[in-house]
């Protein structure tokens, strides 16, 4: 049988209107949470130079020997000391380059999309700096930065609770480390996945327990304590490295500014192998300079190694 002649899509493509949305399908560009969580200083040099509480003063009560006037007893004397401490200024830094006849040809604002992702990579550097120490592609992070990130030196200096089943005791027993050293914990950070458990957490009764003072303005804030959850991929909630949550007091970590974010456009320069006078290329410079280190001043009654963070290990075999 002759098929049935009809006009099919290849016949009358040179008709068809395609309609092209000019909207780019990705998910929402994500804020660094070390830059806005932690205590910021600005500074105008590439070293901030602090001083810091090290030693507590101390006082008596006035005691003389039986015979002896206590009005002239002699009052006792104390001492106080600070410990110098530097942080160093380190810059990151990222470009991207687009030929002119792509950008010429383009419907949409390319140089938009660039910045909004390009900051976001740099957050994402940030905050895998921060939190763990490390790079989220592997590169080196500045040697004078501290080892381990906030994590590791929690670890390090054994504030550390490793899980239960019991999420809610788990999280009073790790800020109980923060406050037997003296400090108050005042805000959370976390993985994604932690959020499954706060919603799938029940008391002994098989109830759940995602109310009254476990909640605040709709949100998961356990014993009155906000969580933030640094959802880009970076954070580590099940390696010998990582760790269910942080806890701690956020304005005791700081983020030393020397230089925000800035943007330079480029089409003189060379980057890599390209030319971009000569190959018709533009490129889009971002870079930022800081430091960061966590301050610890002593507290009446806290151990030597008192420390203001600690972690909610996972279980591990």
């Amino acid at each position: 049988m002759v098929p049935t002649s009809y006009v099919s899509r290849a016949d009358a493509a040179a008709l068809i209107i395609e309609q092209r949305s000019e909207e780019i399908i990705q998910a929402a560009a994500q804020a660094s949470v070390a830059l806005s969580a932690f205590r910021r200083v600005n500074v105008g040099t590439s070293v901030l130079r602090y001083k810091i509480l090290d030693t507590l003063p101390n006082a008596q009560w006035l005691s003389v020997p039986p015979g002896e006037d206590i009005d002239l007893a002699k009052k006792p004397t104390t001492t106080m000391s600070w410990d110098d401490a530097t942080v160093g200024v380190e810059e990151a830094a990222t470009i991207v380059v687009l030929p002119e006849n792509v950008l010429d040809d383009s419907t949409i604002d390319l140089w938009g999309e660039v910045r909004t992702r390009a900051v976001e990579a740099i957050g994402r550097l940030i905050d895998s700096t921060v939190f763990f120490g490390k790079a989220p592609d592997g590169s080196a992070v500045p040697a004078g930065f501290p080892v381990g990130g906030l994590v590791g030196m929690a670890k390090a200096k054994g504030n550390v609770y490793e899980s239960t089943d019991d999420i809610v005791m788990d999280w009073a027993n790790t800020m109980e480390l923060v406050e037997d050293d003296g400090y108050d914990v005042q805000r959370a950070f976390a993985g994604p996945s932690l959020k499954g458990t706060f919603r799938t957490a029940t008391n002994q009764q098989g109830q759940p327990i995602l109310a009254n003072s476990f909640t605040q303005d709709n949100a998961v804030a356990p014993f009155g304590v906000p969580v933030s959850y640094v959802n880009r991929g970076i954070w580590d909630s099940t390696g010998a490295d990582g760790a269910l949550a942080l806890m701690g007091d956020p304005n005791l970590a700081w983020i030393v500014m020397r230089q925000d974010i800035t943007v330079k456009m480029l089409d003189q320069a060379t980057v890599g192998d390209i030319n971009l006078a000569e190959q018709d290329a533009l490129a889009m410079r971002l870079k930022i300079r800081m430091g960061w280190t966590v301050v610890a001043p002593k507290m009446p009654g806290a151990p030597a190694d008192a420390f203001p963070f600690s972690v909610l290990g996972p279980n591990l075999p």
